[in-house]
């Protein structure tokens, strides 16, 4: 179904810009190092051309996307790199070398594009070959990116990435994906898509070196010899993926049923959470269930930084609610509470809420059942244009793991969103069921 065509090693182009690399290191801050045993992120770009021939593909399309990649690293020179330790000071860096740059494999697929691009559910590890099998990881060395541009013969073609996750967060990769395609497509970046590289931004706390503790955790977490190899999940057989969409109208609907002011962020992320509850049922042991909630951190800073700063600024905030209270007739409302809760937490101050980041991880490792959120619709990925218009699906492969389930706007609605979940056929099935049962009962109300 999977031929490999060819390897590239894309460098970044020459360039005398104020982007270029002055240093041969770059230090990861503490949010950084809060990520570096997590899974890498990983996402597909399906792009639809009727009739597209290898021909076209190989002499027009591709030969694009590879300039436009090389003078994109110019702005991101660090994702050539990779993440190692430094000679001197011991600690974990992003090290650029002249000869340094992103492994971009180039394949084509007999598998049918339609099937893989569309809402239906699917194998969820169907998505894996179309993502490069060059990222490479071992105790001393990792691969920070690397990039796989898929051909569907007659339909259209995939661009799908694979990030280390102590390098990038969410905002950042879906950034440089859309300068990617900004500068295939335009040939120049706005200024809200020029990356921001200064890390001094970022400070740890005066009396606590955040970066050296997280580090330290880490090295003493199983199995030893893998401090830069993060666990990538594989779909085991019979996982299914399904994208569920939320309109702007569902969504308000489900903001009245709330009552007290939300987010459309924290109305979905309490729907979503509350049939995820009833889908799991009698498989919880637990009294209570967590859900961890990402929050970018770049404007809740005591200092703000950029909007467009490049690395990780994220961490989780953990919201609690006891099974019986998410099951019963407020549970809606109940969930939407719960995660304000958690999310007022961090206006106590982000480096406050970082001490307390290594209890949370290490509790909720063997506390209650615990779900996690993956991406945002407010990284618009459907702006990713790199000239053959904008992607017609996009999906998040990383959340191959049940009970996390992925965020992302809505193509043709703006104000919806798309829900990305993973369940085998029994259980997705049953959330298929309850999510329309829901959308019903609150349609009514």
């Amino acid at each position: 179904m999977m031929k490999v065509i060819e390897v590239y090693k894309v460098a970044p182009a020459p360039t005398t810009s104020p982007a270029a690399v002055s240093d041969d290191y770059f230090h990861l801050t503490f949010f950084d190092a809060m990520w570096l045993k997590f899974p890498p992120t990983q996402r597909l770009f399906f792009y639809e051309i009727k009739d597209l021939s290898f021909s076209v593909f190989s002499d027009d399309i591709l030969p694009k996307l590879k300039h436009a990649l090389s003078l994109t690293l110019q702005y991101y020179p660090q994702l050539a790199g990779n993440l190692t330790w430094h000679p001197v000071t011991g600690k974990p860096v992003i090290h650029f070398a002249p000869d340094n740059g992103v492994f971009l494999t180039v394949a084509e697929s007999a598998a049918d594009f339609h099937s893989l691009s569309t809402d239906d559910i699917k194998e969820a590890k169907d998505m894996h070959s179309l993502l490069s099998s060059e990222f490479h990881v071992s105790e001393n060395q990792a691969t920070v990116l690397s990039l796989q541009v898929t051909l569907f013969p007659g339909s259209g073609f995939s661009i799908g990435y694979t990030a280390h996750h102590a390098v990038l967060d969410g905002k950042s990769a879906a950034m440089f994906i859309k300068s990617w395609a900004k500068l295939c497509h335009v040939g120049s970046l706005p200024s809200e898509l020029t990356p921001v590289l200064e890390r001094s931004f970022i400070d740890d706390n005066d009396h606590l070196d955040f970066c050296t503790i997280f580090t330290d955790k880490w090295k003493k977490v199983p199995p030893e010899g893998t401090f830069f190899t993060p666990e990538i999940f594989k779909p085991e057989p019979g996982l299914l993926r399904g994208t569920f969409r939320l309109s702007g109208q569902q969504i308000g609907l489900i903001k009245n049923k709330i009552k007290n002011p939300v987010s459309s962020f924290i109305a979905v992320c309490s729907y979503i959470w509350m049939c995820l509850v009833k889908t799991d049922g009698g498989d919880i042991t637990t009294d209570n269930i967590q859900l961890g909630v990402p929050m970018d951190c770049r404007a809740r800073l005591d200092l703000p930084i950029p909007a467009n700063y490049i690395g990780n600024c994220v961490m989780f905030q953990i919201a609690t609610i006891n099974v019986v209270s998410l099951k019963g007739g407020e549970g809606l409302a109940m969930a939407a509470a719960t995660i304000l809760e958690a999310i007022g937490r961090l206006a106590k101050g982000v480096v406050k809420v970082a001490e307390n980041w290594l209890s949370y991880s290490d509790s909720t490792s063997v506390g209650p059942k615990m779900y996690g959120i993956g991406g945002s619709p407010r990284f618009e990925l459907y702006g990713a244009d790199f000239g053959w218009g904008r992607p017609v699906k996009v999906e998040m492969v990383s959340i191959d793991t049940a009970g996390v389930f992925s965020l992302c706007d809505a193509r043709d609605d703006q104000g919806g969103f798309e829900i990305g979940i993973v369940f085998n056929k029994h259980k997705i099935e049953a959330f298929e069921s309850i999510f329309r049962k829901g959308l019903q009962d609150i349609g009514n109300i």
